[in-house]
C-alpha cells in the first residue's frame, strides 16, 4: 500500500446491486447468533428469532459467549447450540470476576467451542476498551481454541473502543493479540474517527490531544494509513459520520455514507446493527465494498425502523440513500 490517495468509491452502482440481490434472496444456511434486546428472556436458549429480512435464520448468542466478550457469530450451518447453553448454566454467577474468568479460560469451556469455531466464518467482537479482562480471554480463545481448530480461513472483527481508558501498555497487548489472529484467519479492526485519531496518538506517545484535533482530511488519512502500517492485520475500517475509510494489504477505499441522526450513531445497538449487515455479506460471499455498504444499510434501517426492520424498509433505505448521492457535497474527498 503505496498511495495516500484512496480510492473513491461510487456507492449508486453498489446500491443497486445490493438491492437487486436482495429481492431475490434465497434462504441460507447460514446461522447467525446475536444478542437478544434487553427486554427478551434471560433463558437464551428458548431464543429463535427465525428468518430475518436477510434470509439467514437468527438465533440468541448463548451467555457464555457474550461473558467472553463477542458480540455475533456466524455459523456456516445450523448447529445444535445445546452444549453452549449448558456452558452458560454453569457459570459461576455468584463468584468473583476471577472465578468467570478461569470458568471462562477453562478447557471445559474451549473444548466445547471448538467445533462451533469450526463451523464459523465469522466473528465479532465486543469493544475491547468497555471489557473487563478482554485481552486475557481473547487470548485463551486463540490458544485454546482457535489455534487448534487451525487455519480455515475465518473474518474476525474487532472493535477496540476508547483506547485512552487503559494505558498505552494495555492498548498495545491488545493490539499484539489481535494480530495474532491474523494466522488463522481474515482479521478486521473497526474504529469510528475519534477512536482511530486517539489510537493513533497512543501508538505514536502523543499526549495532547488539542494537538491532533480539526485537521485536515489528508492529515487524517495520513494518521488512519499509519495505523494500519503497524499492526499486522488484513484490514482497517474508520468511520465517520460522512464516509467509511477501509485500509488493506493492496488498497485504500473510501465509500461516502448516508447521513443520519447523531443519535444513531451512538446508539447501544448501533455496532451490532453495521455487524449483522456486514457478517451477512461475508457470510453470502460479496466483496468487502459491498460487504460494507450492506453493515451501513442495516445499520441505518435498523436505527430508523428498530431491530425488526423488514426487507421493504432495507430497500426504503437504500433508495434514500441513493437520492441522497445527488444533493450531498462531496468533492472534498478527492483533494
Amino acid at each position: 500500500m503505496e498511495t495516500l490517495s484512496p480510492e473513491i468509491i461510487n456507492p449508486a452502482p453498489i446500491l443497486t446491486h445490493l438491492k437487486m440481490h436482495l429481492k431475490e434472496p434465497t434462504v441460507s444456511q447460514h446461522m447467525y447468533l446475536r444478542r437478544p434486546t434487553a427486554s427478551g428472556s434471560a433463558n437464551f436458549s428458548i431464543w429463535d428469532f427465525g428468518i430475518n429480512a436477510l434470509a439467514v435464520r437468527e438465533s440468541a448468542l448463548p451467555e457464555v459467549l457474550q461473558r467472553m466478550g463477542i458480540r455475533s457469530l456466524t455459523l456456516n450451518v445450523t448447529q445444535d447450540l445445546s452444549p453452549l447453553h449448558r456452558l452458560s448454566s454453569n457459570i459461576p454467577h455468584a463468584g468473583s470476576e476471577e472465578d468467570n474468568w478461569r470458568y471462562l479460560m477453562s478447557d471445559t469451556v474451549t473444548n466445547v467451542l471448538k467445533p462451533f469455531v469450526r463451523n464459523c466464518c465469522a466473528i465479532a467482537f465486543d469493544d475491547w476498551a468497555s471489557l473487563s479482562g478482554a485481552s486475557g480471554l481473547w487470548n485463551s480463545l486463540l490458544q485454546g481454541t482457535v489455534r487448534s481448530v487451525g487455519i480455515h480461513r475465518p473474518e474476525f472483527i474487532f472493535y477496540l473502543g476508547d483506547p485512552f481508558t487503559r494505558s498505552s501498555f494495555q492498548v498495545e497487548e491488545a493490539i499484539g493479540i489481535i494480530a495474532d489472529f491474523s494466522e488463522f484467519g481474515q482479521v478486521t479492526i473497526a474504529l469510528d474517527e475519534d477512536e482511530a485519531i486517539k489510537l493513533w496518538m497512543v501508538l505514536n506517545g502523543v499526549h495532547e490531544y488539542g494537538i491532533v484535533v480539526n485537521q485536515t482530511f489528508p492529515d487524517l488519512k495520513r494518521k488512519f494509513a499509519s495505523i494500519f502500517r503497524s499492526i499486522n492485520i488484513d484490514r482497517l475500517l474508520v468511520y465517520s459520520a460522512m464516509e467509511a475509510m477501509l485500509f488493506s494489504r493492496h488498497s485504500q477505499l473510501l465509500l461516502a455514507r448516508k447521513k443520519v441522526a447523531p443519535s444513531f450513531e451512538i446508539a447501544p445497538q448501533a455496532r451490532e446493527h453495521f455487524i449483522e449487515g456486514f457478517c451477512m455479506g461475508l457470510a453470502r460471499e460479496m466483496d468487502i465494498v459491498r460487504c460494507l455498504a450492506l453493515g451501513l444499510i442495516v445499520f441505518g434501517s435498523r436505527s430508523e425502523n428498530g431491530p425488526s426492520a423488514t426487507r421493504q424498509e432495507l430497500f426504503d433505505y437504500i433508495d434514500r440513500w441513493m437520492d441522497e448521492l445527488q444533493q450531498q457535497e462531496i468533492m472534498y474527498l478527492y483533494q
